[in-house]
């Protein structure tokens, strides 16, 4: 590991010190120096799902939708809904909403969280996908509405079963939100807005904070010993596991909403009032049914099946391909996700995949392959 270079190409996280201290592997994601790993990804994975691990996540892009004078904020909200299907029009203020912005072939340009406040709608957006998205939204909003990209902030998440103790213990009044809540809270001094949700599978909670509080606020919670510092490997890890999309791999601009069985995301009011980009195809596909869907697919061997892995069955009819695959260290064996033809969707069925020209034999796997444990009460 070198020093940091004062001359660089890449962006680096208002983190990047406290990592590099902390003996962070980095590695690139994004256009961003992050760190791969601290410990270990195994290491990491476990302590995340046993106790309670911290993940810099300050690459994702947050973003502001704040009405123009004279507009309101539904009016913000009804353009918005013109390239996504999810209806925020419904989402309570203070809660946050998964979401997904759809092009006119009914592909997905992004997954994004969308958060409502009295005034404004927060979007948090994926680093790669940042450019793309807001030329999308922009051009849904017209004048309706200023676009503030927040460089000024970072973001952290904090997950795993005991995030609540150590969370509460800062600040008691943090273990009364529920999932896909959030509010404002004060963390070891430095004033952050918190929401229960993340991408693990794990209860969890995920901080915004001005960028200048941000290794204040992550050096208080790694005070708890229960904390672990996690990087990059174990949060792909964790999501996969977990069964969760990530962009580029089981998401992209060819890839519907009902291909990746993410058709929970288009609620009856947005499906009998089809105003969102790519709604022909996409309601045709909930009718009709479509030419490939996502799945989990299990090794049953101890051989990883990688990302673009052909999948065939044993007479050599190809009938996908995976989409991310690895070691899963809390199933404690190799997992993978990946999109087939939905006739062997449900079957128990062994497949072929090949793995650098070689033959391993797996199956298709419900997902998740590890419950969900978010807090929903």
């Amino acid at each position: 590991m070198s020093e940091p270079s004062e001359t660089r190409t890449t962006k680096q996280s208002p983190l990047h010190s406290l990592h590099y201290d902390r003996g962070a592997k980095f590695a690139p994601f994004a256009g961003f120096e992050l760190p791969l790993s601290f410990d270990g990804i195994i290491s990491e994975h476990i302590a995340t799902r046993s106790s309670a691990g911290l993940f810099d996540v300050s690459h994702m892009g947050i973003v502001d939708l704040v009405p123009k004078s004279g507009i309101s904020l539904l009016t913000v909200i009804d353009s918005l809904e013109l390239v996504t299907p999810a209806s925020i029009q419904d989402l309570e203020v203070s809660h946050l909403r998964y979401a997904l912005l759809t092009n006119n072939q009914g592909g997905v340009i992004d997954d994004l969280i969308v958060t409502r406040s009295d005034t404004q709608l927060r979007l948090v957006l994926n680093a790669s996908r940042v450019e793309n998205d807001l030329h999308c939204i922009q051009t849904a909003l017209g004048d309706h509405a200023e676009i503030n990209i927040r460089e000024d902030l970072a973001q952290v998440a904090l997950q795993g079963p005991k995030a609540v103790t150590v969370l509460s213990g800062l600040n008691s009044r943090i273990a009364d939100l529920t999932f896909m809540t959030s509010g404002r809270f004060s963390v070891g001094g430095v004033d952050c807005l918190i929401s229960r949700s993340g991408y693990t599978g794990e209860d969890g909670f995920e901080l915004i904070v001005p960028a200048e509080g941000a290794v204040k606020l992550a050096e208080t919670l790694l005070l708890d010993k229960t904390v672990s510092p996690c990087g990059l490997g174990a949060r792909d890890s964790l999501r996969l596991e977990a069964g969760l999309c990530l962009y580029g791999h089981e998401l992209d601009e060819t890839i519907t909403p009902v291909e990746a069985r993410l058709g929970w995301t288009i609620p009856r009011r947005r499906r009998d009032e089809p105003t969102f980009a790519g709604s022909e195809v996409i309601l045709a596909q909930f009718s009709d049914g479509t030419d490939r869907t996502r799945v989990g697919i299990s090794s049953l061997t101890k051989r990883p099946i990688r990302e673009g892995a052909t999948l065939r069955t044993d007479k050599g009819i190809e009938v996908g391909v995976v989409t991310s695959g690895g070691f899963g260290p809390t199933c404690d064996r190799p997992v993978a996700m990946g999109y087939v033809d939905p006739i062997i969707s449900d079957s128990k069925s062994t497949l072929l995949a090949e793995v650098r020209g070689k033959e391993v034999p797996c199956q298709i796997s419900a997902l998740p392959f590890v419950p969900h444990n978010y807090s929903r009460n």
